[in-house]
């Protein structure tokens, strides 16, 4: 068809059929708009080399995610503390261990300060951990029993306080090695079930409630904004929920994740994993409070243990549940009978490497021609076969390395969050730069997931390794993507 005032002969237009004109009429718009949004999506693929990655099976060792090793640290004994050098040696060890729960037992400071002695081991541990390349869930408590005659089970709410107070500068300082905070404190073995001295057994009124949300928010605020404080069964969660004004007790949203606030601080441990029809009483409140968890969890850290042996503890119930609650750590030994099941029947094989994140990338398009001083694209897709997101604050950077000088290194920290990387997704994102001007020849482009903390940010033990095939970079913790010529 010839267009008018063109300088050509103008044509009279062909008359359009009916049904063209109709549909033209009522979807053009629709298919506009489309293909407006698609332009304007900044995630949207764009043109130029396409890399292709192979996944890995890999099981290998990764930061904040894992089996754990639980150690007692008692005030009966002051002198056991965690050694580096075996800390890093459990890393190469059958369970690729980064990961450890240590519990503290204040048995004889119920009605005293605990002593410089207790707080310079918990120092002491939290430095080893830090040099071994690991990091550290942590519970503070007082008594190992439910027995009666070991009563009282916990300190007075005056002496709890005054406790956390103390540990509070130890836990803000570590920040960097502690993957999250068992709320503890409560009862035997800190579990909030057998409580006495101000702290109501089996409370059921709002007001018996409220001793245990004064110690949950003492710890929030005692805890680093950075990581969460975890309660032992989702009724707690949901009940202060409801205390708070969420009539609903509603898990957390996408928009609500990961913003500070208390209620996205607040996580789960289920120390009864698949160990009875309700866990051992872990959801004594049926299937709504296992909607919420399911639903909280997404963006929450759960992990925990077993702690009896069971029909539902198989293999194949163990890894359905641990996909639905999205399990980031599990203990390695406890209990033996249900942990050695499953190395029998080679599920130990499959948490090992599911339990937490597992991210593979699967392809990438980055720029074909890059230039010196010129904007760099790299357009990534990848997809998390974990059962959990990275639940802590992970930076993410793309590294350009020259292939003639590697002390010629160049650092781009992205705006990309990987925790909202969630499991049994595809997840694309572009990560984009503009090339130092003093650029040229051949440079290795990498993939840095390093720990945000200016601590530990450049030991490669704690960057995230990819599950591709000739991709990590253990020296530098580096996933190597290509290489490529800048002119």
């Amino acid at each position: 068809m010839l267009i008018e005032g063109a300088g050509v002969e103008a044509h009279r237009p062909t008359p359009v059929p009916f049904f063209i004109s109709f549909v033209m009429r009522n979807f053009l718009p629709i298919v506009l708009c489309i293909l407006f949004f698609a332009a304007c999506n900044p995630d949207s693929e764009p043109k130029g080399t396409v890399l292709i990655f192979t996944e890995s099976n890999e099981i290998f060792p990764n930061p904040e995610r894992g089996l754990f090793a639980q150690i007692y640290y008692t005030s009966a004994d002051l002198n056991s503390h965690a050694s580096a050098v075996t800390i890093n040696k459990n890393r190469e060890s059958a369970a690729k261990l980064t990961l450890y729960l240590h519990s503290y037992y204040l048995t004889d400071y119920m009605e005293s300060d605990i002593p410089q002695e207790f707080l310079d081991r918990l120092e002491t541990n939290m430095n080893a951990l830090r040099e071994g390349g690991a990091k550290v869930v942590l519970r503070f408590s007082y008594k190992y029993s439910m027995d009666k005659k070991d009563q009282p089970w916990n300190a007075t709410p005056e002496w709890i306080h005054r406790h956390m107070d103390q540990v509070a500068p130890y836990l803000q300082k570590h920040a960097d090695v502690i993957l999250c905070v068992q709320c503890g404190w409560l009862g035997s073995w800190g579990e909030w079930y057998y409580t006495d001295n101000g702290y109501k057994f089996n409370p059921s009124r709002d007001e018996d409630f409220v001793p245990r949300w004064e110690v949950l928010e003492h710890m929030l605020r005692a805890v680093p904004e950075s990581r969460q404080v975890c309660l032992r069964v989702p009724a707690y969660k949901m009940r202060w929920l409801k205390m708070n004004g969420d009539t609903l007790s509603s898990p957390l949203t996408a928009e609500e994740a990961h913003s500070g606030s208390y209620k996205s601080r607040i996580g789960g441990h289920n120390d009864c994993f698949v160990s009875s029809q309700n866990d051992v009483g872990t959801y004594i409140g049926g299937n709504k409070e296992r909607d919420f968890w399911a639903e909280d969890t997404k963006y929450t850290i759960m992990g925990g243990e077993t702690c009896e042996k069971h029909s539902l503890s198989n293999g194949e119930n163990a890894l359905k549940q641990m996909a639905r609650f999205h399990w980031t750590y599990i203990n390695r030994d406890y209990r033996e009978e249900v942990t050695g099941m499953w190395r029998n029947d080679g599920t130990m094989d499959t948490i090992l490497m599911r339990i937490g994140y597992r991210l593979t990338l699967d392809r990438a398009i980055v720029t074909s021609e890059p230039k010196a001083g010129k904007k760099y694209d790299a357009y990534l897709q990848l997809h998390n076969s974990g059962f959990a997101a990275p639940v802590n604050k992970r930076a993410v950077e793309l590294i350009f390395v020259s292939a003639s000088d590697p002390k010629q290194k160049y650092v781009f920290p992205q705006d990309v969050d990987p925790r909202f990387w969630l499991p049994g997704e595809e997840h694309s994102f572009t990560l984009s730069c503009v090339l130092d001007a003093a650029m040229q020849g051949d440079y290795k482009l990498y993939l840095n997931l390093p720990d945000p903390y200016s601590s530990i940010h450049d030991d490669p033990r704690f960057s995230i390794r990819l599950a591709n095939e000739n991709m990590w970079e253990e020296e530098t913790g580096y996933n190597y993507l290509t290489t490529i010529t800048v002119k």
